[in-house]
């Protein structure tokens, strides 16, 4: 997502070069902070006083909002989600296990259900930490698609075992 953030500084006569200064590491620290990576464009205006001279100074960046951090932080998020799901999958065939034999059977396809969407959730994974740039953006976009599949069918079963 592209947005744009502002920046001010007054200026004042024979102090510009220090506002100046203050306004570039301002921006710097902002940029730092929310782990962007790119930047689109940085442009600058002055306001003027009543004279016609310069009071002030704004400053406007326009950049690509992170995805969630970096590459590798967001991979880790998805491995988590994964992990996290793998258990409630796990939870779910203990609960069908202490079942009788028609509701063992009746969770059975349920269950290898949910470890085929796993696993492709886990290939998407994988095929994510093994490419860059813009190929990234689109099997981010194949990883977050197949763990919402996953969420679905996990809370599907989690709501069907409640009501037994």
């Amino acid at each position: 997502m592209i947005k744009l953030k502002t920046f001010t500084a007054q200026l004042k006569i024979f102090h510009a070069r220090q506002e100046l200064d203050e306004l570039d590491k301002e921006v710097s620290d902002f940029i730092a902070s929310k782990g962007i990576r790119k930047v689109i464009s940085l442009s600058d205006a002055s306001t003027t006083g009543d004279s016609g001279e310069t009071i002030g100074l704004i400053r406007v960046l326009t950049y690509e909002e992170p995805v969630a951090g970096s590459k590798e932080h967001y991979q880790e998020k998805i491995e988590s989600t994964l992990n996290e799901w793998s258990e409630e999958i796990e939870k779910i065939r203990k609960k069908a296990d202490q079942m009788g034999a028609d509701a063992r059977d009746k969770y059975r396809d349920q269950i290898e259900d949910l470890r085929a969407r796993q696993e492709i959730a886990r290939k998407r994974l994988d095929d994510l930490k093994r490419t860059g740039g813009e190929a990234w953006e689109d099997l981010r976009h194949g990883a977050e698609a197949a763990l919402d599949e996953l969420k679905k069918g996990v809370e599907g079963a989690v709501a069907k075992l409640k009501k037994e």
